[in-house]
């Protein structure tokens, strides 16, 4: 009579997802670690600082930030789309919000945000990365949410009359262009001091 070894015991789903669900979400945190830690980085020491140091103020292995950035420019990329990322959530607080001048609120944020990360911003142009190409249905999202504030504020009189969605936009990316021109992307007073100037001529002229 011959005899087999027993057959393993099925895996339990309920265990085998379980495990999944949570390398999954240690995996997304772990990625925005990095994300967090490389936007800081990148805004106070440069875009020189390589993924292996970024790996270590962000706690995590020099695998981890290869395995999910194989390249500089791929995680310059997922910098700058998570920032936009933060401005739709930013934007959806102040759409549910009563705040005539919510517009204001986020063409604020983006301004500094851009100006925090002008240089990635610059790198991704340098590469070539068009974020509009690159991550679509962020973009569009954003410039829903500015365009459905800029609405509110015509109905409010907070706004220029004649100022439409694509004129907003640009200005936005010309304050990025004007405060890396004169030096400030370090300088949060001089960045939110041309900030500050753009905005005040979106304001309805005192007649």
């Amino acid at each position: 009579m011959s005899s087999q070894p027993p057959e393993p015991p099925p895996p339990n789903p309920t265990t085998a997802h379980g495990s999944d669900r949570k390398l999954r979400a240690d995996a997304r945190r772990n990625r925005e670690r990095v994300l967090r830690t490389a936007q800081q980085l990148f805004a106070t020491e440069g875009l020189g600082v390589s993924l292996d140091e970024i790996a270590r103020r962000a706690g995590v292995g020099p695998g981890t930030v290869h395995r999910h950035f194989p390249a500089k420019e791929a995680l310059y990329l997922a910098v700058a789309t998570d920032q936009i990322r933060q401005l739709v959530a930013e934007a959806e607080a102040l759409a549910a919000s009563s705040d005539p001048a919510a517009l204001f609120t986020l063409l604020s944020a983006m301004m500094a945000s851009g100006a925090e990360n002008v240089a990635v911003k610059s790198a991704l142009v340098a590469a070539e990365f068009d974020l509009r190409t690159a991550a679509p249905d962020v973009a569009a999202d954003l410039t829903r949410h500015v365009a459905d504030l800029l609405d509110r504020a015509h109905a409010a009189g907070t706004v220029r009359s004649d100022l439409t969605v694509e004129e907003v936009m640009a200005l936005v990316a010309g304050a990025f262009a004007a405060i890396r021109h004169i030096g400030a992307e370090t300088s949060r007073d001089r960045s939110a001091h041309i900030a500050q100037l753009i905005l005040d001529g979106l304001r309805p002229h005192p007649r």
